[in-house]
């Protein structure tokens, strides 16, 4: 598995999970993408966005994540 980090923030980053070669994860996602928005300040609060399709995710990335390329 890969990750990437997307977004640092000061508690939490962004990250971007990605299986190995030629795998994919449970329930046939591609990708799995952990977003953390604030919540106190002591904590984020945490959102799992999972994607089945490569033009999902790229839709969701380019929209969200524009200077990233992975």
């Amino acid at each position: 598995m890969t990750t990437y980090i997307l977004k640092e923030n000061c508690l939490t980053d962004d990250k971007l999970f990605l299986p190995s070669e030629g795998m994919i994860f449970k329930g046939g996602y591609i990708a799995i993408l952990k977003i953390y928005t604030y919540q106190n300040a002591w904590s984020d609060k945490e959102s799992i966005k999972k994607f089945k399709s490569e033009t999902a995710l790229q839709k969701f990335l380019s929209k969200n994540y524009p200077n990233f390329n992975y």
